[in-house]
């Protein structure tokens, strides 16, 4: 269930931003708000996004009635961040420096730390 909400919450995220780049974005202008929130409300990445939260949510909620807080959420935001990266970079072509690298590589080694405890 863990891996469910995991990828949910990864491909949530990965339409969510491809909405934003299709409808243009939010810039924050009074004058603009209602306008933009219009599109977005209406733009089929950005629905399809939030229905993946919501059901992410509702996997988590699942994973937290039988498992331990604070061994699933290190689990489940480290995973969440190394899939959200990857697929940033392959799907969104956002570049991933070194030093996000080597992040995520100490954040692995605390998930196999954390899962074997």
């Amino acid at each position: 269930m863990l891996t469910v909400s995991v990828f949910s919450n990864v491909t949530a995220n990965i339409l969510l931003k491809k909405g934003v780049i299709d409808f243009g974005g939010i810039s924050g202008e009074k004058t603009k708000f209602v306008a933009e929130i219009s599109r977005a409300v209406f733009n089929p990445f950005i629905l399809a996004g939030l229905f993946l939260y919501g059901f992410s949510f509702l996997v988590w909620l699942r994973v937290l009635t039988f498992n331990d807080l604070s061994k699933s959420y290190p689990i489940f935001a480290s995973i969440v961040f190394l899939l959200t990266t990857a697929a940033s970079a392959r799907f969104l072509n956002e570049s991933v420096s070194l030093t996000r690298m080597i992040g995520i590589a100490i954040m692995l080694i605390g998930i196999f730390i954390v899962a074997r405890s």
